[in-house]
């Protein structure tokens, strides 16, 4: 077999060739209301799901947007989809399903010239009110729950953003504010369908392709592609109301606010969960927060940046009972605060002062982004980070540049054992997530060795013995023990072996099949 980069030379020329007859070769297997899109055409754009991050992309000369279960076997197990014009290898034209399209991995670069599979149409959300089942399509957004869930008085974990969508979040393992109280989303899940490498569609559950199962929930993006999948509903608390508080602090403060995360390390509620936007201002004290409408270092003056903090915190209680957390916060002197009472919906567009996360939302932005997972905090760390990265947005004012800190709660999640599915980070509490956004490509380089050094140096201090990192947060070059976990790497790669021989879902923070025995085989079917 050709190297990697030769064969994806070849595999993008021949794709070209192959471009105009792709609605030729699909069209007459696909369902009336499937459609194909080919990346020659000028309005192609508006008919297919950008990419959140222009960030190492992978391209596409056409995009198949089926709309029944039978037009994505179809689509994977179709005999043309072989690139036959170059007869010495044997390779697939390779292909992407998406679904919310925010994923940052860098691996997916990988795939140039190749066929986008676009589960737009499978947005669907049907909810059980009696047994308190909720089933979504393969790319339903989070946001799309609200409205089914709140008629019924119900209520369900959000994940980190609105626009996400819900199987994509939950393949990874699925975190969120809610994690504390209720679990994991993949603790929540109870059955995917999903079409695997063979071309046929099957259930998964905990009694039907068990080792599958274990396998999608942590690992999934690895194993096939979810059409749709099926969640219990946890009980909603606090009637479904959320005490939603803002703090804005100076950089002088920094250091306080995160010796407060640290003496919450072995201590902190079930029922709370804190985002820290560490981001610069260049007028603390005189512009209103509602006027600032992304989280990253403004270009302009470096010598008038500030540092600042902006720390929401979720209570899943009333706000008598969120008191004694927000106490500590309130005596550090914010320079503004506020305290809400909110349903639950209302969450993400209330946090922050209620700036709207446009970053976190909008498509086709260029964010370079690396994140660390933690366990314990290290405050000193972390400010000296802070320090370093006012330096370099200062260095380079035309990059933008924030950290951004998510501490969620573990309880709920760690009642689940380690051996109930292939998510290896249930010790997990941290997620710092590094973004840098700018427009002149010439800055990678730049920007990549700033970056990959302080990832080195706050995993050093994170409280694990070795990286560990959300894979649905991942840079994507951390490797697959950083993604999954040593301890589930052979049962994952024997895994992908009997389920994804020929490695067609390789493009998402992947494993690789590895050869293995019969009797092996035979012990994981």
């Amino acid at each position: 077999m050709l190297p990697l980069p030769a064969l994806q030379k070849v595999l993008s020329a021949s794709a070209t060739i192959l471009a105009p007859n792709i609605t030729h070769l699909f069209g007459p297997s696909l369902s009336s209301g499937a459609a194909i899109y080919l990346a020659s055409e000028p309005n192609y754009a508006s008919h297919v799901s950008q990419r959140w991050t222009t960030h190492e992309a992978p391209s596409f000369i056409a995009t198949i947007q089926p709309a029944t279960i039978e037009d994505v076997e179809n689509t994977v197990s179709k005999p043309e989809f072989l690139l036959t014009h170059y007869r010495r290898i044997k390779e697939f034209i390779p292909f992407l399903a998406t679904g919310g399209g925010h994923g940052v991995s860098v691996q997916m670069a990988e795939l140039q010239g190749g066929i986008q599979i676009d589960l737009r149409k499978f947005n669907h959300v049907d909810f059980d009110s009696e047994t308190q089942r909720v089933t979504v399509g393969g790319s339903t957004i989070f946001s799309q729950l609200i409205g089914p869930l709140s008629a019924s008085g119900a209520q369900f974990p959000l994940g980190t953003a609105y626009c996400v969508g819900i199987v994509g979040a939950t393949l990874g393992a699925g975190v969120s504010a809610n994690q504390g109280y209720a679990g994991l989303l993949s603790d929540l899940l109870e059955e995917v369908q999903l079409v695997t490498a063979a071309g046929k569609s099957v259930t998964s559950s905990r009694t039907e392709n068990r080792d599958l199962f274990w396998a999608i929930r942590g690992a999934g993006a690895n194993f096939g592609i979810v059409t749709s999948a099926t969640y219990k509903v946890p009980p909603p608390i606090n009637g479904g109301n959320v005490t939603n508080a803002n703090f804005f602090f100076p950089e002088s403060k920094a250091l306080d606010v995160f010796k407060y995360i640290e003496s919450l390390d072995d201590t902190m509620s079930e029922r709370l969960a804190f985002n820290i936007a560490i981001v610069f201002d260049r007028k603390v004290g005189e512009v209103s927060l509602n006027e600032i409408d992304e989280y990253h270092v403004w270009p302009g003056n470096s010598s008038s940046l500030q540092v600042v903090l902006l720390v929401n915190v979720n209570f899943f209680g009333s706000v008598n009972s969120a008191t004694r957390h927000l106490k500590p916060l309130f005596r550090l002197r914010p320079l503004r605060s506020e305290v809400l009472n909110v349903h639950w919906p209302a969450v993400f567009r209330t946090s922050y002062f209620g700036i709207e996360d446009t970053k976190a939302c909008s498509r086709n932005q260029h964010v370079n982004m690396r994140s660390i997972g933690a366990r314990s905090t290290n405050p000193k760390a972390w400010l000296k980070f802070l320090r370093e990265l006012k330096s370099f947005s200062g260095a380079h004012p035309d990059i933008g540049a924030s950290m951004v800190i998510h501490r969620f709660a573990t309880q709920r999640v760690l009642r689940v054992t380690d051996e109930d599915s292939a998510y290896p980070h249930r010790q997990l509490k941290m997620h710092i997530q590094l973004e840098t956004e700018y427009d002149d490509r010439r800055h990678e380089g730049i920007v990549d060795a700033f970056l990959n050094a302080a990832r080195d140096d706050l995993t050093a201090t994170s409280g694990f013995d070795t990286p560990a990192v959300y894979v649905n947060f991942a840079h994507g070059d951390e490797g697959p023990e950083a993604w999954y976990g040593a301890r589930n790497l052979r049962k994952l790669t024997r895994m992908k072996q009997k389920w994804d021989p020929k490695g067609l879902f390789n493009f998402y923070n992947s494993l690789r099949p590895t050869e293995i025995s019969d009797a092996e085989l035979s012990e994981i079917k």
